[in-house]
């Protein structure tokens, strides 16, 4: 491995730790060195420090891993054999599209300005009502003379009668030829290397899927900022998912998948409406491995306004409690194909921040009213601290994320626009849960587009 790989890495860590050691440093300080004057009541302040221990633990844990996976990839690429054959496989880009005229022309002239040659687009119109239609029909016939050249890329093109998501992703697989399988929403920016990096991932034959790198491209308003700093997080965090083995969501909008792997597990569920957190915890239960490619990006849309945000998230949520009852038998599983880390912490984790999620609107109104009351305001500190360091951190080091004003102007009060996602969530959960209980069905919902 090149030393200055390595010391860079090595620099890398030793700021993540440190940084972290530092808001250690200040939470001890404010609850456990800070004199009690202003705490009359032991019991609300052993409450406040176990839910601020949480916080601080979870993102701390995650943070600390992260920079490994940098480390661990240097050294895998270090090790590639001089002379080997290069790894160039058929790559079909499946993009299910459903009223997608806004944004689909855009997404095929990006796949085609991709550095990586040999693949194939296997478009499929899920019986779109708007000018889906007219939109790819045009895009192909202006780009035939490219498209029949022996070396160009080949596009097929099917429209079908509205089956969901699902069934026109099965639909896709039905009509593709690749060894690789990439699935792309209709309404992504797709960089120019994104398949070429997708594809080094798969040179490695025990990985059998990947997630790429999704990123919010236009932060024209509040709504979308905090979606742009949300995405900066969680895919930071596939870092540490990824070095865990513990990834559960390969998303729509980025992700890779050997053709093999259908064979054995079978394709979408046309039932759920995540179809890709069923299909991605159907390949956990199947032992193999998912990575996670932070150089494959795709750039998507973001919701613009609070209702539409509210759909994702109720979508998001719904699908993701569905697929846990179904597949309910993952959690503390003692199948040596499972992995440990995924069954015993992760997946109930995840479904703990679902219970702590239903009385977080509650905390906060308490904290809040607490904190006037006693004229304390120290038990914000620490989650300020923290917000703040991570968003220090991945400003420094995370080198895909391209930053703008905003970016800069509001990282530093993420903590505070997090509370306004807070809410929707909480409005999510409910409507979620309340669906369940009535079996009310949720359809593949869109929002207004803008485009990007």
């Amino acid at each position: 491995m090149n030393n200055n790989t390595l010391d860079k890495n090595s620099l890398k860590i030793a700021v993540y730790v440190s940084l972290y050691l530092i808001t250690i440093g200040i939470f001890l300080s404010i609850f456990f060195l800070t004199p009690n004057t202003s705490y009359d009541y032991p019991i609300i302040r052993s409450v406040i420090i176990f839910f601020c221990s949480i916080l601080l633990v979870k993102y701390f844990f995650y943070m600390l891993i992260s920079p490994w996976y940098d480390v661990y990839h240097a050294k895998i690429r270090s090790r590639s054999i001089e002379g080997k054959n290069k790894y160039e496989p058929l790559v079909s880009i499946l993009i299910p599209a459903w009223n997608e005229s806004r944004g689909i022309v855009r997404t095929l002239e990006t796949i085609l300005d991709s550095t990586y040659n040999k693949i194939e687009l296997v478009v499929i119109n899920d019986g779109s009502t708007d000018d889906s239609n007219l939109c790819i029909n045009e895009f192909i016939n202006k780009n035939k003379t490219e498209i029949t050249k022996e070396s160009a890329i080949k596009i097929k093109y099917i429209y079908q009668k509205n089956t969901g998501k699902g069934g026109a992703l099965n639909k896709a697989i039905e009509n593709s030829n690749g060894e690789i399988l990439i699935t792309i929403d209709a309404d992504c920016i797709v960089n120019k290397n994104t398949i070429t990096n997708f594809v080094r991932h798969f040179e490695d034959q025990k990985v059998m899927a990947a997630v790429g790198n999704v990123k919010v491209a236009k932060a024209n308003n509040i709504i979308s900022v905090i979606q742009q700093l949300e995405f900066l997080f969680s895919f930071y965090f596939k870092k540490a998912d990824s070095l865990m083995e513990s990834i559960y969501i390969i998303g729509g909008a980025a992700g890779a998948f050997r053709r093999e792997l259908f064979d054995e597990i079978g394709t979408f569920n046309t039932t759920n409406i995540t179809e890709d957190i069923d299909i991605s915890v159907r390949i956990q239960k199947s032992g193999v491995k998912i990575v996670y490619a932070s150089d494959a990006i795709v750039y998507t849309e973001g919701a613009n306004d609070f209702t539409s945000l509210l759909k994702q998230r109720l979508r998001w949520k719904r699908g993701r409690f569905e697929t846990f009852i179904k597949h309910r038998e993952l959690f503390f599983s003692s199948d040596k194909k499972h992995k440990k880390i995924l069954s015993w912490i992760i997946l109930p984790c995840a479904c703990l921040a679902e219970i702590q999620l239903s009385m977080e609107l509650f905390f906060i109104i308490f904290l809040y009213v607490f904190s006037f009351l006693i004229h304390d305001f120290s038990s914000f500190i620490p989650g300020i601290a923290i917000v703040i360091s991570m968003f220090v951190i991945q400003t420094i080091f995370d080198s895909t994320e391209k930053k703008t004003w905003s970016f800069y102007l509001l990282a530093p009060i993420g903590w505070l626009l997090f509370y306004a996602t807070t809410f929707i969530e909480v409005i999510a959960l409910a409507k979620s849960i309340s669906g369940l209980i009535m079996g009310k069905e949720l359809k593949w919902q869109k929002w207004k587009r803008v485009g990007i």
